[in-house]
């Protein structure tokens, strides 16, 4: 199956704080600075031994990047997928929540970290908006 994908839109967020979920208890892990990155993505199958037109589907990914600032105790090593995440930063002047956040990939020579989006709602708001 090939895999292809857009990406739609890009927007800053700056201001965030990222929280995460553990035994219970919840902890604000950095502060940074970072962007929403949208994409389209479209699945393709094969048919016949040629790749035919699939699904077409809406991703959105919250990369937290740049300055990252840890708090004590806290580094790239403690973010895996066993965890819940939640961010909160300033996306196009507006202060949003983005909870639920599924741990993706990380890459800390760049000090990235990305995370999928999992509300939709959210996701189309953002299109919109911006």
């Amino acid at each position: 199956m090939g895999r292809t994908g857009e990406t739609i839109k890009v927007i800053p967020a700056d201001n965030g704080e990222l929280y995460m979920t553990s035994g219970g208890r919840r902890y604000c892990i950095a502060r940074f600075s970072g962007r929403v990155e949208i994409e389209e993505r479209q699945n393709r199958v094969a048919r016949l031994g040629t790749l035919q037109k699939g699904i077409k589907r809406i991703f959105a990914s919250f990369v937290v990047c740049g300055d990252v600032d840890f708090h004590n105790g806290f580094g790239f090593d403690a973010v895996d997928s066993g965890k819940v995440f939640e961010a909160q930063a300033v996306v196009s002047g507006e202060r949003l929540a983005f909870a639920g956040l599924r741990f993706e990939d990380s890459d800390p020579l760049e000090n990235e970290l990305v995370f999928e989006i999992p509300d939709l709602e959210l996701i189309q708001k953002l299109l919109v908006n911006g």
